[in-house]
């Protein structure tokens, strides 16, 4: 049998990193969890993207309503008739794309961006995308009561997993990437680079650290740059620097809070029972919620579309009480209803609605109560968006600072943070609720937030953990074989079983045990009689029969995460992993590295 050749780190690294190929060694570095360099790099290209296809789907949205509307998102100038077939046309449409797709496609949204972060790693399918793209803007032009926020962070999250997975980056990375795809869009979508940061790292990645942070700001800036570039630099909502005239007026926006809390609260419940109801026909919902949309429309057109037309009014202080109060309640049962049974539209522009409104009806109440001293009622407005946007979405730092850089106003800092805090509480705290996209996962029986433990392995590679200190050698091997392999110091040795079973793994510590042993003048005449015995011209030693501990592997991609490992272990029952490249030829060619049990609790040590 033929000596194999020498199997060192150097030799190792080289097999796995071909010195030709740049990209290989980009793909390794971001397996470590503080790649800063290369993850900008890719930052910046998911920014692109994820800004481009932002913008691209605004178009779709509404170019479409210029040949219907005289005014963007000005559903009030529809005659009645067509504000109550708007929207049944819309889900009829809708229905038919569904019924056409298989059921495992119809998942779109935040939602799904977070069920395939958390359970998927990251890994998103481009058909769902695709239906999103064109099944949200469908519901938009068509009127139904949901937001382009949702569309759009799908479709930001999908260009990140799709650079990832068409680069094959390593999976820590594809998570990382998608974070920054849902920041671009967001910054996009509403020209908020700031708060695009922070809904990415409190809503969907769950941490804050440095590493995590720069690359998606980078990729904000770059999604933000991109709307600026097509749409202007002007702000979507032009509002006046008004301010809160009187500290006196703090116990009015406390009760503003408290209904406001109580109200997302409210929303969110009716909105994870009727989420229940999607194993239905998409045909059957999406036209329930047709001709509700439909007949509120044809009394509250304000509530048709995106909105963001009464948003403006709202914090300009134009609509009075009655109307105000109007609006909120054809509008909770719109969006809960529209949301609830698979419309493909978002509520963070809804949530916006129902905070300006509510706390439009704050301030006119207290304009009648207590005069002309008290702030405008589009101020109360503004601060009641803020505090809505973080109870529904549970995101209250990501609230505050869109609405900051929405409306350019640093004064609705102060009142704002008060409600917010007090909204949240209510909501939480009161009604139990963890936000509208983890209750909608808990009623979808998918899993919820990761453990800090899972965060942690999720958020680095195989590749830059696994032990490279191996030789793979046949089952049966000469002794001059051994000898040679033992002489190279390596940690392991991976037996190459050729009966098709996973290699198994035997400390190089055993096997240099078992020739100090053979050396013996016991032992050698024991290896004599082994020679005679199987007829062969030199002593060969079975690796599989020498004393010492063999661990049983199972194979894992070398794409995969520390969590990716930790769970193969446990499923498979195998004592440790070899790291597979999937190359073909034998199977030290194929093999980069060993996960150990060890190695994974170690790494919270670290």
């Amino acid at each position: 049998m033929s000596q194999r050749p020498r199997i060192s780190l150097k030799s190792t690294l080289s097999r796995y990193l071909p010195k030709t190929n740049g990209l290989e060694q980009i793909r390794l570095q971001l397996s470590a969890r503080e790649a800063l360099a290369p993850l900008l790099g890719m930052a910046l290209i998911t920014g692109a993207l994820a800004g481009g296809v932002t913008v691209l789907f605004r178009f779709a949205m509404e170019w479409p309503t210029t040949f219907f509307l005289s005014v963007p998102q000005n559903y009030e100038s529809l005659p009645p008739q067509w504000r109550f077939a708007l929207p049944i046309i819309g889900s009829l449409l809708i229905g038919v794309i569904y019924l056409a797709l298989s059921p495992k496609r119809y998942d779109v949204g935040v939602v799904h961006v977070l069920d395939r972060l958390y359970n998927h790693q990251g890994n998103m399918p481009i058909s769902n995308a695709i239906l999103q793209f064109f099944a949200g803007a469908i519901a938009l032009i068509s009127g139904h009561s949901v937001g382009r926020e949702g569309p759009a962070v799908h479709l930001g999250a999908a260009s990140g997993s799709w650079l990832a997975r068409t680069l094959r980056l390593p999976n820590n990375s594809a998570r990382n990437l998608l974070g920054c795809g849902v920041a671009a869009a967001i910054a996009a979508s509403f020209n908020t680079p700031l708060a695009g940061v922070v809904f990415a790292m409190e809503v969907v990645m769950l941490e804050y650290s440095v590493a995590g942070f720069l690359p998606v700001m980078l990729a904000a800036v770059t999604g933000s740059a991109i709307t600026q570039l097509t749409f202007g630099r002007e702000p979507d909502f032009n509002v006046p620097a008004i301010h809160l005239n009187s500290l006196a007026e703090l116990p009015i926006l406390f009760l503003c809070a408290l209904a406001i809390g109580f109200l997302a609260a409210l929303f969110i419940l009716a909105h994870r029972k009727l989420t229940k109801q999607n194993n239905r026909s998409p045909l059957l919902r999406f036209l329930v919620v047709g001709l509700v949309t439909g007949t509120i429309g044809i009394w509250v057109p304000e509530i048709l579309g995106g909105g963001y037309d009464t948003l403006q009014m709202a914090m300009l202080g134009e609509l009075g009480v009655n109307t105000l109060v109007v609006i909120v309640a054809a509008k909770l049962v719109a969006t809960a209803l529209g949301s609830g049974l698979g419309i493909p539209g978002g509520v963070i522009g809804p949530s916006l609605i129902l905070g300006a409104c509510l706390g439009g009806i704050a301030g006119g109440l207290a304009n009648m109560w207590l005069g002309e001293h008290t702030a405008s009622p589009g101020f109360y407005a503004m601060v009641g968006m803020a505090a809505m946007m973080a109870a529904m979405l549970n995101a209250p730092l990501a609230a505050l600072l869109a609405i900051l850089e929405l409306t350019y106003n640093p004064n609705v800092l102060f009142p704002g943070m008060m409600m917010i805090v007090v909204a949240t509480l209510i909501s939480r705290q009161f009604f139990g609720t963890q936000g509208i996209y983890l209750e909608t996962l808990r009623a979808l029986d998918k899993a919820g937030t990761p453990t800090w433990r899972q965060q942690m392995l999720s958020g680095v590679g195989v590749a830059s953990q696994m032990d490279r200190r191996f030789i793979v050698a046949q089952q049966e091997i000469t002794v001059e074989q051994a000898q040679s392999y033992i002489a190279q110091h390596p940690q392991w040795i991976l037996i190459d079983l050729s009966n098709e079973k996973p290699p198994e793994l035997l400390r190089a510590a055993d096997l240099a045990t078992f020739l100090q042993g053979s050396g013996e003048e016991g032992s050698e005449e024991s290896l004599v009689e082994h020679e005679q015995k199987i007829g062969e011209k030199a002593a060969t030693i079975d690796l599989l029969k020498i004393p010492g501990e063999r661990k049983q592997m199972a194979e894992l991609n070398w794409r995969a995460t520390m969590l990716e490992a930790q769970q193969e272990l446990k499923k498979t029952g195998a004592d440790a992993l070899y790291i597979s490249r999937h190359q073909s030829g034998s199977l030290d060619n194929r093999i980069a590295g060993i996960i150990l049990p060890l190695q994974i609790d170690n790494f919270y040590r670290k």
